[in-house]
């Protein structure tokens, strides 16, 4: 028993030391076998039948590369159908290419179906047609004037009839590729002296449309100013009436009460005065002496008097016996 445990501790320690010295693979040789694995898969390229596939990459509007189910990477070309090149960003390749990617995504099922002809083009692209949930997509970007016919020699013409009779209605109607004179060519491609000179014309009325924008917005900016002065000065003068006003009623405010304060100060003045005539008028009558009162008078005084005023022999006498001789009061008396 443990003549058996010893041996097993022996290999154990033997495949250890094989594994942490063993020279590692590197990992170019690693996808290099991977390589040579994959392009042992074989592709049955048979005419008339479709495949499923998912997408891998969405390259432009006629090319795709596609997943078969044996694991498979394959990039197809469109048969039938030439969009707009995308690397020349020339007119509509953007759009062509967004479409089809839009047609894929949202499918369910994808298919692949070779035709009788050529399987390969002249850059080892398989030659298919593309069904996204049983429509082609050929036909719709035909119909929608995103690619141009393109016949090729041979016995690829299975969805010719169909795909022209689409490109024909994009056609009658101008839509897109169709809308730009000599563009695109049945059969011929596209005509990349016109397309370079779209671009370039592009290029101006978008310059020419950024310029105008410019324009406008300076001009709205200046207008938008303006407008914010004339607003300004409309609430600065606004406000300096207000305060104009303000200060008049203030001012005429004053001016009144300083009115009413003079003349109260007046009546005051005035009944003050009145007060002191009365006062006056009442001592005056108050001192001067009731007809019949008996004054005094001196023997050669020309004075009469209430009372023994000073030195002398005084004499009574009535008022107007004292008035008769024609005397006068005493001021010191009186």
């Amino acid at each position: 028993m443990k003549k058996q445990i010893g041996i097993k501790l022996g290999v154990t320690f033997a495949l250890l030391v094989s594994f942490l010295f063993s020279t590692p693979v590197p990992q170019y040789q690693v996808e290099a076998a991977k390589t040579k694995t994959e392009k042992k898969v074989s592709i049955k390229r048979t005419a008339n039948k479709k495949v499923t596939v998912t997408v891998k990459k969405y390259i432009d509007g006629d090319t795709t590369r596609f997943k078969l189910k044996n694991g498979k990477n394959v990039t197809a070309k469109y048969l039938l159908i030439d969009t707009p090149n995308l690397k020349k960003d020339n007119p509509y390749a953007k759009e062509a290419h967004d479409r089809t990617k839009e047609l894929l995504k949202n499918a369910k099922k994808i298919q692949i179906e070779y035709d009788k002809g050529k399987k390969l083009d002249s850059k080892k692209r398989e030659l298919v047609y593309v069904w996204a949930d049983g429509k082609l997509v050929q036909e719709t970007l035909a119909s929608e004037g995103l690619g141009v016919v393109h016949s090729t020699k041979g016995k690829n013409t299975k969805y010719l009839k169909k795909i022209k009779k689409a490109q024909q209605q994009a056609q009658e109607q101008k839509q897109n590729i169709w809308s730009i004179e000599n563009y695109a060519q049945a059969d011929k491609g596209y005509n990349q002296t016109v397309a370079d000179e779209y671009k370039k014309a592009r290029v101006e009325a978008l310059a020419a449309k950024y310029a105008e924008e410019e324009q406008q917005r300076k001009e709205q900016a200046a207008k938008e100013a303006e407008e914010k002065r004339a607003a300004e000065q409309a609430e600065a003068a606004k406000k300096a009436e207000e305060k104009r006003i303000a200060d008049e009623a203030e001012a005429a405010k004053k001016a009144e009460e300083q009115r009413l304060a003079q003349e109260a100060a007046a009546a005051q003045a005035q009944a003050e005065a009145a007060a002191q005539a009365q006062q006056a008028a009442q001592a005056q009558q108050a001192a001067e002496p009731a007809q019949g009162q008996t004054v005094y008078v001196t023997p050669t005084g020309s004075k009469y008097h209430t009372h023994k005023c000073g030195n002398g022999t005084y004499s009574p006498a009535t008022l107007e016996e004292a008035q008769a001789r024609g005397l006068t009061a005493c001021a010191k008396c009186y």
